[in-house]
């Protein structure tokens, strides 16, 4: 992804869009929190759908909250584990890595599970995964946990990805879609939430192949270092969002439909790609 939601330019545009929710004289006096959202979309996308969430928390927190980003997943998880973030919603395998690795805490996780798809251009559907040998397959990020699952998933069918076939990746779900127009690329791997995000013009020219996957959903967590009083009042306020005016229209933008306290089994259940997701980190 080429841009970047800077704290200035989409707090600045995410303000604008709700002028009754502009902070008071009193209540700019505290310190913004900064609520980094994973990349997973385009930050035009991200802007429109977490609106709701953070008019929320800006208004039950009584703080000024800022929606931020970053170009790609791997500078997303480098700015996560870095400490840019107080509130942090991430792919639960990079967020699994972030706890490990930096202390994060993770305390709630988005329903349902994200459906992987795999995406076939209308004219050029395929009926089998071996069509894709010596090929390629098209997907936004490697280290996205639908991404890792694809991969093994595709071994199991007997396709190598990156001896059988080759990944390329694109800049974002357009790119993504673009791909597919041409012969070279017969699929195209994305989470339910990327093939919504397409423009309906293009994503009509699209056929969903097989939901091959339904991975654990977004982590929501806790900068490492924050106050447990600060840290408790978060976790309160994301604990009421659901059942909110707000949370319903968040729900309706992005297609989630719960947010729920995350248990320990559902953090085990990444542990078998946290190595993978550390290492595909490294890469680049």
């Amino acid at each position: 992804m080429a841009q970047t939601l800077t704290r200035r330019a989409i707090g600045a545009a995410a303000l604008a869009a709700a002028p009754a929710l502009l902070p008071s004289p009193a209540r700019a006096q505290a310190a913004p929190l900064q609520f980094g959202v994973m990349p997973n979309v385009s930050p035009r996308v991200l802007l429109t759908q977490y609106q709701p969430f953070r008019a929320f928390l800006e208004q039950d927190l009584a703080r000024p909250v800022e929606v931020v980003t970053a170009p790609g997943l791997a500078p997303f998880h480098e700015r996560t584990v870095a400490g840019a973030y107080g509130l942090v919603v991430t792919a639960a395998n990079l967020g699994r890595l972030a706890q490990v690795d930096a202390g994060l805490r993770p305390f709630a996780i988005y329903e349902p599970r994200i459906p992987g798809l795999l995406v076939t251009h209308r004219d050029r559907p395929i009926t089998d995964i071996t069509a894709i040998r010596g090929r390629q397959v098209a997907m936004t990020n490697p280290q996205s946990l639908v991404a890792l699952k694809f991969i093994h998933w595709a071994r199991a069918a007997g396709i190598r990805i990156g001896q059988d076939a080759t990944a390329v990746h694109a800049r974002n779900e357009d790119s993504l879609a673009q791909l597919l127009t041409g012969p070279a690329t017969p699929l195209a791997v994305m989470s339910r939430g990327e093939f919504n995000a397409i423009g309906p013009a293009v994503r009509d020219t699209l056929v969903i192949w097989q939901q091959f996957t339904a991975v654990p959903g977004f982590l929501l967590m806790l900068g490492a270092g924050m106050a447990p009083e600060e840290a408790s009042r978060i976790t309160a306020c994301v604990g009421r969002f659901p059942a909110s005016e707000a949370g319903r229209q968040f729900f309706e933008l992005t297609g989630f439909r719960g947010i729920r306290p995350v248990t320990e089994a559902d953090l085990a259940e990444l542990d078998d790609v946290v190595e993978e997701t550390r290492n595909l980190l490294r890469a680049g």
